[in-house]
């Protein structure tokens, strides 16, 4: 947990009782171990909940062919006012480099957990499925360790897509997904 900051003396008189769980002085807004805080309990706006967001809509340039996407400003805008964005590209996570073939899923993601339907690269016949199923399993790794529930994935993508690889992983795991509007 983190400890507020203080800046001794200078404490505004705003009453408040407990902070981080320890009693307070409510007439000097003041911490009975460490002294005056530099905002109230009130004042503290609680932290935005963590939402992993696929790397391209950030405008990052991890698309199959290296170019970026038109940024999703307005959405970004009204996202950014609720979460805290954790962008993943489960291509690149997975270890396929940027530019990379362009694949398509024939399918959706749950077959190619539980059907064992391959994806192969159109332009080299390369079965790439494992880079597609590691990548999803660290971005749903990475949702863990920030705490996300949901995830915004761009469609269209053998793996960003809700029917795609990582967006059938992250369900499994438990998050929500969200399609971008």
């Amino acid at each position: 947990m983190n400890t507020p900051l203080i800046l001794h003396g200078l404490a505004p008189p705003v009453p408040a009782t407990y902070h981080c769980g320890r009693e307070m002085n409510a007439s000097r807004n003041t911490d009975a171990d460490s002294g005056p805080l530099l905002f109230s309990p009130a004042e503290l706006r609680p932290s935005h909940e963590p939402v992993l967001i696929s790397a391209c809509l950030l405008g990052i340039p991890c698309r199959w062919h290296g170019r970026r996407a038109k940024r999703r400003d307005a959405l970004l805008d009204r996202l950014k006012r609720r979460y805290v964005l954790v962008p993943v590209c489960p291509e690149q996570l997975g270890g396929m480099p940027t530019p990379r073939t362009g694949e398509y899923l024939s399918g959706t993601g749950s077959q190619v957990l539980d059907e064992d339907l391959r994806i192969i690269a159109p332009e080299t016949g390369r079965d790439v499925t494992q880079y597609h199923v590691n990548g999803a399993i660290y971005a749903l790794e990475i949702a863990r360790i920030v705490g996300a529930n949901r995830a915004y994935l761009k469609g269209g993508s053998p793996s960003c897509d809700r029917d795609g690889i990582a967006g059938e992983i992250l369900q499994r795991g438990g998050l929500s997904l969200a399609r971008p509007a």
